[in-house]
């Protein structure tokens, strides 16, 4: 027979500590805007961020789900039973929320006119386009590195309860793309709240060109399946493709790489490495 688990080991299970605690980062999250300089601007912001965010979110993943589902190559082949689009959906729209929560932040400071890093003008950077552009590109190097490392230590025995819930889409859609919990959530998107501090310059019509553009690609690499130019441009201009992203739904242990390919070739977490590995233990 098997031993049932005591009350305190089911306390203590990883993975209700997890859920426990993604909620209480939610909520301390949504209450940090009674320290906000200016509360009501804070929480007006909150709500419109939401609105914003959530809305042309889902309908974008609502128009490439129809599209992939209908025209793309699916790549774990025929879906068995239908995707749990509404658990994708649930879990995406949380992550927006805690994203609004924390953008309010810098976005209510601004709204207030108090000082921010949020600039609008080149005479504001204090910069020149060419040099705005490049300072744009080190940006997502940086992040590109950031998600990488953050995903790995997602992967660590301790932190893979925050993680786990993610990889329930094994085979995802692209409702399930920003479908992460809280905790994941402040780890991917804590630069957001660099721009409350003035020195912390952002251009935002290139900054918010950049995270459209992460949106989209995220959004591409959980659809399940692929478009022949887009797996052939991609990989051109160093960034993942879908074909790329779903070895790590299906694998889980490879291609951890979220923005680009780069640093699994440097690091040798691709399928391949992981594969070779595997055999060299074998042979040993």
């Amino acid at each position: 027979m098997t031993a049932t688990p005591s009350p305190l080991r089911r306390l203590l299970n990883p993975h209700k500590i997890a859920v426990g605690v993604d909620w209480a980062v939610l909520i301390g999250f949504f209450l940090s805007g009674l320290l906000h300089p200016d509360i009501r601007m804070y929480y007006d912001s909150v709500w419109r961020l939401f609105v914003c965010i959530t809305v042309p979110l889902m309908a974008f993943s609502y128009v490439i789900y129809r599209v992939s589902e209908r025209y793309g190559r699916r790549i774990q082949g025929e879906r068995r039973k239908a995707p749990p689009l509404s658990e994708e959906a649930f879990g995406t729209i949380r992550a927006a929320f805690v994203v609004s929560c924390m953008a309010a932040w810098p976005v209510g400071m601004y709204r207030a006119g108090l000082p921010t890093g949020l600039v609008w003008t080149l005479d504001d950077m204090g910069l020149t386009w060419w040099m705005v552009v490049l300072e744009m590109y080190l940006g997502i190097i940086a992040i590109d590195a950031l998600t990488y490392w953050k995903h790995r230590l997602l992967h660590t025995k301790a932190f893979y309860p925050f993680h786990k819930h993610h990889h329930t889409f094994r085979d995802p859609t692209p409702f399930s793309g920003f479908a992460v919990g809280p905790v994941e959530t402040f780890l991917t998107f804590w630069p957001l709240l660099l721009t409350c501090f003035p020195p912390a310059k952002h251009f935002i019509p290139l900054y918010m060109t950049a995270i459209v553009g992460f949106v989209f690609l995220n959004l591409y690499l959980h659809c399940g399946v692929t478009f022949t130019w887009l797996e052939k441009l991609l990989p051109r201009i160093g960034l993942n493709s879908s074909a790329w992203h779903n070895v790590h739904h299906s694998d889980v242990v490879s291609n951890f790489g979220e923005v680009s390919f780069i640093w699994d070739k440097l690091c040798k977490t691709t399928r391949e490495a992981a594969q070779a590995k595997k055999m060299a233990r074998a042979e040993a």
